[in-house]
């Protein structure tokens, strides 16, 4: 099945939840904390993403995280790559992705033996191109501004809510 690791997965979120806080720090013990995430992978995380230019620190007792780029200018791509390495839907894109940026064009191993027989090699490589282009499109911007409307959604109170704080206000 295909889907996020965990280190990418804490990594969406703590750097959402940068975007939502604007010029403000957080500390890794609040994003933990907030988030109910493990200390100890939070920070390798945030540190990575401090290495990639995606985050960045600031020591002291107003330190913390915060975006080291605007959230327009982070797309899932950037974040998936710097947290668990190049995206390939499937071994022979590897190959490919090598191949493309060798310099001779030889061919390199590509970690699957079926790579030259494969009937849907071709149409993998295209389903995979896709998936690249659609990560790329949708940006950390996107992400936080779904946060915040989800928030605000959560914190407006119902219909039913409103008519029994009336109720009791009669």
């Amino acid at each position: 099945m295909l889907s996020f690791t965990r280190k990418t997965d804490y990594a969406l979120i703590s750097l959402t939840h940068m975007a939502c806080q604007g010029s403000n720090s957080s500390s890794a013990r609040e994003i933990a904390t907030r988030y109910r995430m493990p200390m100890p992978l939070l920070m390798n995380v945030l540190k990575v993403l401090t290495q990639h230019g995606l985050a960045r620190s600031e020591r002291g007792p107003r330190g913390g995280y915060q975006l080291a780029r605007p959230a327009e200018e982070i797309n899932l791509h950037d974040i998936i790559a710097a947290v668990d390495g190049p995206v390939a839907l499937v071994l022979c894109v590897r190959g490919a992705q090598r191949r493309d940026q060798s310099a001779s064009g030889e061919r390199q191993a590509c970690g699957c033996e079926l790579t030259s027989l494969c009937p849907v090699r071709g149409a993998v490589h295209k389903v995979h191109d896709k998936l690249v282009k659609m990560l790329k499109e949708v940006t950390l911007a996107d992400l936080a501004d779904h946060a915040k409307r989800s928030r605000a959604a959560m914190d407006t109170p119902t219909t039913r809510e409103t008519e029994h704080e009336v109720a009791h206000l009669s």
